[in-house]
């Protein structure tokens, strides 16, 4: 019996764990926990034990096999199967901020990775230095109107204990590393390389933690994450486990899981600091990170998981990922665009589901009008509290201009005044049939809104979050007769409160390109739209008798009466005598 049971856990073990061994770190000996193995460039990878201890089926010869824990460097073997008692020892990452370091150019690494620098350029992740709207609230300084309206430098309650506030920390990264606490560097004229790199590849791949404790603090703000400045070996984070690359001077791999969520939450997460004490627990300002989390979408064990990377780092359209060296056939999947997008046409349009349905009912329209955020992970709007969305539903006879003749709304379910107060054929929504989606803050005194740095409170939040849907109905008066009445829904994305676009004359956004909030017909990116035509026939009504027209029509009816009855007895009977 004894026997079979060690011929059965031999056979097991041949068959189940052709390569086995344990991974341990380099200087202490002891096992480490969680690493993963990897046989490189398949879907055979498993998770150590406490032992550190693993056992992979693979039965190849010669496979690459990679042992990745966060924290560490790579170690690759190349083994052949059936082998045990492997040994990765892992080598840990110095904790370097070397201020002699200067972050790679990003020239450079394309170098070597041609196709994901040329993805990168020119994305709003590349021009983050250079936004002229994040200049024009902070001090004016980035376009010809940029003094209109909030300026964070003069009109900020927090401007003269913080006057340097921590913009450059998201926006100009690299100026911030290399100048702690720096204000925004101006000078877009003669740009510095810190300011022209934008979010580069040495910003994000070289962090080696996201405190997630701290995640509401700006950016690389002290505290929010571990960022590296290394004073010998080249250290590049990232999520692919497998990779075994390893030149000093050039790139030592290591992995870093957070950087498919916790690493964009760095700057796209975070709250505003009201006692100016670095601690930045007030209201929030950047929620996406958080709204993800919250969300069905941010839980690993829910069906629904899916991270940043998986939206907004789409596959790329072929596997390679190095230009110099042939790296090993990596499936697509894996090999990730650096074409880091948000708000643009393809996102907004595939962002919520409306569904509008329309009945006649006696003498209205009545409209319901569901929009479902079923596409998204996150609230939509998400992003900075200027961002909005406005829903508008116009109702008009046919040949008339819904503009200047609409149908009457009964209801009273309207846009609000953020909307832009003026004329709807400028795009001054306010007033109109529908609803305006935002987060409003308001300032120390109840006013509002306000900018999310001076910001105490909120005074409404009616944006749609994820996988949940806002339904709202309107009555739109008809007239007598048969009518065709045309029904229109319109979703529209706006970058900016239409009265702050107007106070700094903004035409173009923020990288320069056209404005569409300023832009007819929809004053904004039209997301989604709905139209439909209906027959509608309403019958005049019967006019109402006052208390006099009561009372001749009744004498009318009994003068007929009596004349009828003695017409009646006048006429001799026609009936035959019995």
């Amino acid at each position: 019996m004894f026997r079979a049971w060690c011929w059965m856990t031999c056979f097991a073990t041949c068959v189940f764990a052709q390569i086995s061994g344990q991974v341990l770190d380099l200087v202490s000996g002891l096992p480490i926990e969680g690493a993963l193995v990897t046989v490189q460039e398949t879907h055979e990878q498993v998770v150590t034990d406490a032992s550190g201890a693993f056992a992979l089926t693979d039965t190849g010869l010669n496979r690459v096999v990679v042992a990745a824990h966060k924290g560490h460097y790579h170690s690759a073997l190349t083994l052949s199967a059936p082998i045990s008692g492997t040994m990765f020892r892992l080598e840990l990452v110095a904790i370097e901020n070397d201020p002699g370091y200067t972050l790679w150019p990003p020239g450079d690494c394309g170098s070597c990775h041609p196709k994901q620098y040329d993805e990168w350029l020119g994305t709003p992740m590349s021009l983050a230095g250079f936004n002229t709207w994040v200049l024009d609230i902070y001090n004016g300084n980035g376009t010809a109107g940029g003094m209109g309206g909030f300026v964070y430098t003069r009109d900020s309650v927090h401007a003269g204990v913080n006057p340097n506030s921590e913009c450059a920390s998201c926006h100009q990264p690299q100026h911030w590393i290399e100048n702690p606490m720096a204000a925004l560097d101006d000078n877009l004229a003669m740009p510095t390389p810190a300011v022209m790199h934008g979010v580069s590849c040495d910003v994000c791949h070289k962090v080696a933690d996201v405190n997630v404790a701290n995640i509401n603090y700006p950016g690389l703000f002290p505290g929010a994450a571990t960022h590296i400045r290394p004073s010998d070996d080249q250290v590049l984070f990232g999520v692919l486990a497998d990779v075994d690359f390893d030149v000093p001077t050039a790139m030592r791999a290591s992995y870093q899981p957070q950087m498919v969520a916790e690493l964009c939450g760095l700057c796209h997460q975070d709250k505003n600091d009201p006692d100016d004490s670095h601690s930045f627990n007030g209201v929030i300002s950047e929620p996406t990170y958080l709204e993800w989390l919250d969300s069905p979408y941010g839980d690993p064990q829910s069906v629904l998981y899916t991270t940043c990377v998986d939206c907004h780092m789409p596959p790329s359209i072929d596997n390679e990922v190095c230009g110099v060296v042939i790296p090993p056939p990596r499936n697509v999947e894996r090999v990730r665009s650096h074409r880091i997008l948000g708000t643009t046409p393809n996102f907004l349009e595939n962002a919520v589901e409306m569904v509008v349905n329309t009945e006649i009912v006696g003498d209205q329209l009545q409209v319901q009008v569901d929009l479902a955020n079923t596409l998204t992970g996150h609230h939509v709007p998400t992003g900075v509290t200027v961002r909005n969305m406005i829903l508008v539903v116009d109702a008009w006879l046919d040949g008339h201009d819904p503009l200047v003749s609409p149908l009457p709304e009964l209801g009273g379910q309207v846009v609000h005044d953020l909307g832009g107060i003026g004329d709807p054929a400028q795009g001054y929504f306010a007033g109109l049939p529908g609803k305006f989606f935002a987060k409003v803050n308001h300032d120390q005194n109840g006013n509002g809104p306000t900018f999310f740095t001076d910001a105490t409170g909120i005074t409404f939040d009616s944006r749609i979050p994820a996988l949940a849907v806002d339904t709202t109905t309107y009555a739109f008066q008809l007239p007598t007769g048969n009518n065709l009445v045309h029904v229109r829904a319109r979703l529209i994305y706006r970058r900016a409160f239409r009265f702050l676009v107007d106070a700094k004359q903004w035409t173009v956004d923020g990288h320069g390109n056209p404005l569409e909030d300023v832009q007819g017909p929809d004053f904004g990116h039209l997301m989604e739209i709905y139209s439909e035509s209906l027959q509608a026939g309403v019958a005049a009504p019967v006019p109402a008798l006052n208390a006099w027209g009561v009372g001749f029509m009744t004498s009318l009816l009994a003068i007929g009466a009596i004349a009828v009855r003695r017409r009646f007895r006048a006429e001799p009977s026609k009936d035959p005598l019995p």
